[in-house]
């Protein structure tokens, strides 16, 4: 691989990529889905807001822990294990919502 100058620089180039997805996703969604609670005002309302605003917080203890272990290998892992549970956190969140109903086209584009 001759490409692989520097194993650690690229393998902390690729956590801290990570991470910034993270980061970014989870902010975005969780002060949407915020705003998306505030508008329904539901039974559940106080809990729904707490874990909502928990989850930045969780994100910025992944990235602490992932820029604190910058040259180890478990930067990586911890990194990827932080993106997969954003991705799932997107799911979670928009399950049930609305504005994916009303769209009118496909997935891939275009109309279905």
């Amino acid at each position: 691989m001759p490409w692989l100058v520097n194993q650690n620089l690229v393998t902390s180039q690729v956590a801290i990529g990570f991470v910034t997805i993270v980061v970014s996703t989870v902010g975005y969604n969780a002060t949407e889905k915020v705003m998306q609670l505030i508008d329904q005002k539901s039974d559940n309302f106080k809990r729904d807001i707490l874990i909502n605003l928990s989850a930045p917080v969780i994100a910025l203890i992944f990235t602490i822990l992932v820029c604190n272990l910058i040259d180890k290998k478990a930067a990586i892992i911890i990194s990827i294990i932080a993106y997969i549970l954003s991705c799932c956190l997107w799911w979670f969140q928009n399950r049930n919502n609305k504005h994916f109903d009303s769209s009118p086209s496909s997935t891939l584009g275009g109309d279905i």
